[in-house]
């Protein structure tokens, strides 16, 4: 059986790091990618190889062209590449009217235009059958104007028409494109403290659940999926609008 590789964009910490420990107790090789964590990242790395995982670190700013190049570069070209999940992300919230244009700018360069340079760069490198996850953010499909979270959200809107787009264009290569979008988890850092009354199923979800259907959407099991955006929310957004 070949060993399947995996680069997880920002996964020394949250949910990138529990996306990677997830997959490699899975057998798969894990790029744990940094950017200026590096101590963390070498913490997960431990993690990984104590539990009889294999993997290595990749560094470098997503945010750039050539962050994303000096990342790639670091992947084993005989490894090859079975999946690419572009979790990394800049949240930052304000009226537009106020935000400050270095906080624009680090959403839109680290969130949109790092999923896509990732997702070009790995396109060659992809093998059939493999597929790209990005992390999006809960209702994005159906999105209303916000008051806090307009940039952020017009970042992830923006990675819906990627995945989209991607996905019809590498099907003919047995290449999927998915979006897995978030509600509130357990670590959100703007978790209201009224959830339980907020979100349908009366709980945050947990890291555990975004990688779990990560690794199915990557699996056999996920292979006829491709072009989607899937919500993981505890039915959040059902109904009536979340605050936003």
């Amino acid at each position: 059986m070949k060993l399947r590789s995996a680069l997880i964009t920002g996964s020394s910490v949250r949910v990138g790091r529990t996306i990677a420990l997830h997959l490699a107790r899975e057998g798969w090789f894990v790029h744990i990618h940094a950017r200026t964590r590096n101590a963390q990242a070498e913490e997960t790395l431990r993690e990984v190889l104590d539990g009889g995982g294999q993997g290595a670190i990749a560094t470098g700013d997503i945010a750039t062209r050539q962050g994303c190049e000096e990342v790639f570069a670091q992947i084993d070209p005989n490894l090859g590449l079975d999946l690419l999940v572009n979790n990394i992300g800049v949240y930052r919230t304000g009226p537009l009217a106020r935000l400050p244009a270095q906080d624009w700018d680090a959403m839109m360069r680290t969130n949109l235009d790092g999923t896509f340079h990732c997702s070009q760069l790995a396109i060659p490198r992809l093998r059939e059958g493999g597929s790209i996850v990005n992390l999006g953010y809960v209702g994005v499909a159906s999105l209303a104007g916000s008051l806090k979270t307009a940039a952020y959200s017009a970042t992830k809107a923006g990675i819906l028409v990627l995945t989209k787009s991607l996905a019809l264009e590498l099907a003919p290569r047995r290449i999927r494109v998915n979006m897995v979008s978030p509600g509130q988890l357990e670590n959100s850092v703007d978790l209201p403290e009224d959830y339980a009354r907020r979100i349908p199923l009366g709980r945050p979800g947990t890291s555990e659940e975004i990688a779990g259907l990560i690794s199915w959407l990557a699996s056999e099991a996920g292979s006829y999926v491709t072009g989607q955006n899937i919500d993981v929310a505890g039915g959040l957004m059902l109904g009536l609008r979340g605050e936003g």
